[in-house]
């Protein structure tokens, strides 16, 4: 039921494909599919939560994002360190365009990307991810300052209450919403509230996180049921 409950609610269609090798005993599961993640004009924060292969690492913005967004759609990834790298869509070529080491990086597991679709009004579509759900245990580092950052599966569910982050006083994450902008939850660790409620993106959508206490570690475990 609780499978059931999950791709239902991600919109996220599974197939649970089984193999056995009967002379070495040896068993593998793997969950893959798709999801559907809506963009319209101007800026979205995007999460890649369904990954190449079971490492969730090998992520590349031209395999998550393909070519079928506009012409001059861009794709932003930021390193905490470096800042940030630009891919800028060619629909002439079919070929994405610089900036993308860091932008490669940010969508790999628990990872994000803002997401620019060029022109005012009138254009809407879909990101379709397709891959695997990335199983198991990922120790995600949290910096102290800005990163931005994502569940690992295909989730919509609260940060820290069910995924485990380790809030310190003061942290703040930011939910961006096209068009109305950014909605700001501030933990106080006097009454483990957040102002704003806590946050609870959905699935395919990244967020930012300021770190007010030390650098840490994130781990987020998930396993389909």
């Amino acid at each position: 039921m609780r499978t059931k409950a999950l791709l239902c609610a991600a919109g996220f269609l599974a197939a649970a494909a089984a193999t056995s090798m009967a002379q070495s005993n040896v068993y593998s599961l793997n969950v893959v599919g798709y999801i559907n993640v809506p963009w319209t004009n101007g800026f979205q924060m995007v999460a890649n939560q369904l990954h190449s292969d079971s490492t969730g690492t090998n992520n590349t913005v031209g395999g998550v994002f393909s070519t079928n967004l506009p012409n001059l759609s861009r794709v932003y990834g930021f390193d905490p360190v470096s800042g940030y790298g630009t891919a800028t869509f060619s629909s002439g070529t079919g070929n994405w365009v610089g900036g993308q080491p860091t932008v490669n990086r940010a969508l790999s597991a628990g990872g994000g990307v803002w997401l620019q679709i060029p022109g005012t009004t009138g254009n809407s579509g879909n990101v379709t991810e397709v891959g695997e759900v990335h199983q198991g245990t990922t120790a995600l580092a949290v910096v102290n300052g800005f990163q931005i950052m994502s569940l690992v599966p295909p989730l919509q569910t609260t940060i820290k209450t069910a995924m485990g982050y380790p809030a310190a006083n003061l942290d703040r994450v930011y939910q961006y919403a096209n068009p109305a902008g950014f909605t700001t939850h501030t933990y106080a660790s006097g009454t483990g509230n957040w102002t704003a409620g806590e946050p609870t993106p959905k699935v395919g959508e990244s967020f930012w996180v300021q770190r007010a206490g030390a650098a840490t570690t994130w781990t987020q475990t998930y396993n389909v049921p």
